[in-house]
């Protein structure tokens, strides 16, 4: 699969309309240029997947008192969620950690019939099969890894040591991955090579890896009339929309970037041959309004996260992006803790990955509880893959998670862009019913709480 440029994403307008917009890549824009394109991409190009099936994504955190965790990167993690390595002792594409080694950290093997795709490469082993390989790094899990992502959260709070604030953090005897074995860092970055001003990066609006500038302001491919690229005109004149990402007058091409020479004689970097814009409308990073904005540019994407079906990202008015199931908010159920503000802001309510992990799906149980909240369902075949894992409920039912936590959707909400459940809270009744006593004492131990028990409920931000 060729990777292209595509966007695809949906809006839900103060009136509760929901507007689907589905982008597809098209043919660079010869006209723009100061000749005509070398072999110009036709037809559909799809972005191929940002990592395979039964592979996922997690945010390593560290955990902040009172407040929001501060996010430390992104790693690799198996169908479970667990912390994939990789050692120096294995040339690039080649397994050697077999036997013994193998025993003590299971290869993370790849089904038959897969196929590779950009950074993820099929190692042949020599004992059993095929193994994924991360930018040529063969990926293995560890037997003394016991609650998924231990040793990646400590690795994280290990490089944190240095400031005097975070002394402390990791306590002698922590689990650390041996000597030569690292942590796999999810760093789409590390094998594009981009001009200067251009960089790549995973943003959760887009739910994919795609172009940025300098500024973190998302990134457009253009397909429409090359004489109108830049308007929208009105009766009181134009306003200036999409702005060219310029290139130097001595900037060559470098990879998969070139550049086009626009009809006033200024220089612009194309990807694939489509020039590239920044939008107007993106007032701050990680914002990716344009693509509803106008069907004649899509968001540059390398590559596309994977998403449930019927689960899309809407913007409610107020509140930013958030995930919906065919256009109704969808939520997640956080055990108490103390935070001070800020749940409702972008980017500013982050939880720990373990505490989602460790809930599965515990925010909700009981016929009473099940009658307000109803979990995201997923197939019986369905596989964890990317920010999304399959756990099972306590009556056997398979149940959508995101980053951790698992997803529902609230009755409540009659219509699209409708938000009734959020910031709502579940109680527990400590009447003196031990069952009661003991779901008491499990949030709070989940949720470091002091000040009593329950579950917070906030609308499930991408």
């Amino acid at each position: 699969m060729r990777r292209g440029v595509v966007g695809m994403r949906s809006r839900i307008t103060g009136s509760g309309r929901l507007a689907a917009v589905s982008l597809v890549a098209a043919a660079a824009i010869a006209s723009l240029a100061a000749g005509p394109p070398t072999s110009p991409p036709s037809g559909d190009i799809v972005a191929p997947p940002t990592v395979p099936p039964g592979v996922t994504l997690v945010e390593v955190m560290r955990e902040l008192v009172a407040s929001s965790d501060q996010l430390l990167w992104t790693r690799l993690g198996d169908a479970d969620g667990r912390t994939l390595l990789f050692r120096d002792a294995d040339p690039p594409g080649v397994a050697t950690c077999l036997d013994d080694c193998a025993r003590q950290f299971p290869p993370l093997l790849a089904p038959d019939g897969t196929e590779s795709n950009g950074d993820w490469s099929l190692v042949q082993r020599s004992d059993d099969g095929m193994q994924w390989a991360y930018q040529s790094h063969p990926l293995h899990t560890w037997s003394e890894e016991q609650e998924p992502g231990e040793v990646a959260t400590n690795v994280g709070l290990a490089e944190t040591t240095r400031s005097k604030v975070s002394e402390g953090l990791v306590p002698a005897g922590t689990l650390m991955p041996p000597e030569g074995w690292h942590v796999a860092r999810f760093e789409p970055a590390a094998s594009i090579s981009v001009p200067d001003g251009v960089e790549v990066r995973l943003v959760a609006s887009a739910q994919a890896v795609i172009l940025i500038d300098f500024d973190g302001r998302t990134l457009y491919a253009f397909d429409g009339d090359p004489a109108d690229d830049g308007q929208t005109c009105t009766d009181d004149g134009c306003d200036i929309q999409w702005f060219p990402v310029a290139a130097a007058q001595l900037a060559m091409a470098i990879g998969e970037f070139s550049v086009v020479t626009r009809s006033d004689g200024s220089r612009q970097w194309a990807y694939r041959q489509q020039p590239l814009y920044r939008y107007a409308g993106d007032l701050l990073p990680g914002d990716v309004h344009g693509d509803t904005a106008d069907p004649r540019w899509q968001v540059a994407v390398l590559t596309r996260n994977f998403r449930p079906p019927q689960v899309a990202v809407i913007s409610l008015e107020g509140y930013g992006d958030v995930l919906s199931v065919d256009g109704m908010t969808l939520y997640m159920g956080t055990a108490f803790e103390k935070y001070w503000g800020g749940r409702s802001m972008r980017d500013s309510f982050k939880v720990l990955y373990s505490r989602g992990k460790r809930l599965g799906g515990g925010a909700c149980v009981g016929d009473e509880c099940l009658e307000t909240w109803r979990p995201l369902p997923a197939a019986a075949d369905a596989e964890s893959n990317g920010f999304w894992e399959v756990i099972t409920r306590r009556d056997g039912t398979p149940q959508w998670t995101y980053k951790g936590f698992a997803l529902y959707s609230f009755p409540g909400d009659e219509t699209p862009g409708q938000h009734r459940g959020q910031a709502t809270y579940s109680f527990v009744e400590l009447d003196g019913s031990p069952d009661n006593l003991e779901r008491a004492t499990w949030l709070a131990f989940i949720g470091s709480a002091s000040g009593g028990a329950g579950v917070y409920w906030n609308i499930a931000k991408p």
